[in-house]
């Protein structure tokens, strides 16, 4: 018996090598380590989509054009609910315009924003969705700092493994000059649901050069497609995972 168990993990780690060999054969003949996103499907899933900050919140102000992060957050929402849509999925937007999300008579502006915060939680929790994608644009000390960056929550494994794939595609696509890498944290709107989630910070607004990107259209059809396939990119491996 105990010659046969031997046999048994030995077959398992000759299956195991060749497997990891096939997958760098793959990864050397398409130039990445990326499946054929093309083909899969998303058809189905309901994801909340929500456009960062808004009315009397502005969030970070570009450094070069003294644009909004607000207005930059939900043209690039609009965008991404347009293609998820075309795709098949089911998508919740947290505020589809610049209007007040929640307590819209308030004048006291740090009221306004709690309550503001608390709708959006309550609107997560009560969605439960497939997946949960916040829009944000970053801003750093460094002006020099570029490229898209995902966050997750510090204690969801399947919010990390998003996080991952979408910053795993998102440079791929989009090349910045200094590739990111995905962080976590205890953020307050990853928390609610029982879906993964992430914040997307698809750029810097301390950057002169991004900031203009960020405000371009077809660089935001790009910053769109990234998100995309890394959505898809995720299904499918938990698919091939199982």
């Amino acid at each position: 018996m105990r010659f046969k168990r031997l046999v048994l993990l030995f077959l398992a780690g000759v299956m195991l090598l060749a497997l990891v060999a096939c997958g760098k054969e793959e990864a050397k003949e398409t130039g990445t380590g990326l499946p054929d996103l093309s083909s899969v499907s998303i058809k189905g899933l309901k994801i909340i989509v929500d456009p960062g900050h808004g009315d009397t919140d502005v969030g970070t102000i570009g450094v070069s054009t003294g644009g909004y992060e607000k207005e930059v957050n939900l043209e690039i929402s609009l965008k991404l609910k347009d293609i998820l849509e075309k795709e098949g999925v089911t998508v919740i937007m947290t505020r589809d315009t610049d209007d007040p999300v929640a307590a819209a008579n308030e004048t006291d502006i740090a009221k306004r924003k709690e309550a503001d915060m608390q709708r959006r939680e309550q609107i997560i929790t009560d969605a439960q969705a497939d997946m949960y994608i916040g829009v944000h644009q970053n801003s750093f000390e460094d002006e020099g700092a570029c490229g898209p960056q995902i966050f997750y929550h510090t204690d969801s494994n399947m919010g990390a493994m998003l996080a991952k794939c979408v910053q795993t595609v998102m440079n791929e696509e989009l090349t910045p000059k200094e590739p990111r890498k995905p962080n976590c944290g205890r953020y307050r709107l990853l928390k609610p649901g029982k879906q993964p989630s992430v914040t997307v910070e698809c750029g810097f607004f301390t950057n002169p050069e991004e900031e203009k990107k960020l405000q371009d259209s077809s660089y935001q059809d790009q910053v769109v497609g990234g998100i995309v396939d890394g959505i898809k990119y995720f299904e499918w491996s938990k698919t091939n995972a199982e």
